[in-house]
């Protein structure tokens, strides 16, 4: 079996409870400027998307789509 040399990949952020305001969270931010940076560091990723849950939180689940 081949190894795969390149990957398309996405990234996922979403609120933390302890950070919510009013418009875009901070940590919401954080977490895509991590990511996004970590991903460019991979010689063979290609960032394909950026998805996001801002303004559920993760222990809110009726609310998430």
């Amino acid at each position: 079996m081949t190894k795969q040399s390149h990957y398309n990949v996405g990234i996922y952020v979403r609120l933390s409870q302890e950070d919510e305001r009013a418009g875009e969270s901070i940590s919401i931010e954080n977490q895509k400027k991590m990511l996004t940076e970590f991903v460019g560091n991979q010689t063979d990723w290609s960032l394909v998307g950026i998805y996001e849950d801002d303004g559920y939180s993760g222990t809110t689940l009726e609310e998430r789509a």
